[in-house]
């Protein structure tokens, strides 16, 4: 039994060694406490996290942009409430997948000629946030597919226990 805690310990730093000389990291929000992973190679966050919770990324090589926000669902609405108001705010876009099930959604298309991908989650207890936005060029889609979809999979609420403000 000891001898498979001590492989499990260390697999466990070895594949935490392999994630950061990967170059991907983890940000998580000193606003909202919703964290996701993101290629350091790709996207680089802005050092202050806005009023609104959010934390934009920009990339350098294209015009790939990401943005994570999250906060207190203080009003208690719905996970389709959530995608509702912030589809509201995006001019534009031409969605194209749809799905929603019990606390997460996630709605992707085109905006403005790019790929739009935006991913919704709530906690079980509807007390918590968090949205993921990405949007990249048609032209680097096929590089990016693998990409989206690892930092989407990685977006997590906040650890219970972990207030928003």
């Amino acid at each position: 039994m000891t001898r498979w805690l001590v492989s499990g310990a260390l697999l466990f730093g070895f594949s935490a060694q392999v994630f950061a000389a990967s170059g991907w990291e983890t940000l998580t929000s000193q606003f909202s406490g919703c964290s996701v992973d993101y290629p350091s190679y790709i996207f680089t966050p802005n050092q202050q996290t806005t009023a609104d919770g959010a934390t934009r990324f920009a990339s350098g090589s294209s015009k790939a942009r990401m943005v994570m926000a999250g906060g207190s669902n203080d009003k208690n609405v719905s996970i389709a409430d959530i995608v509702r108001i912030y589809l509201e705010h995006v001019e534009g876009e031409n969605i194209t997948y749809r799905r929603q099930e019990q606390g997460w959604a996630v709605y992707s298309g085109y905006r403005g000629g790019l790929i739009y991908y935006l991913k919704a989650m709530l906690s079980r207890d509807r007390r918590q946030a968090c949205v993921l936005e990405l949007m990249y060029p048609p032209a680097i889609k096929v590089e990016l597919d693998s990409v989206v979809s690892r930092i989407s999979k990685s977006l997590r609420l906040p650890e219970s226990g972990v207030a928003a403000r």
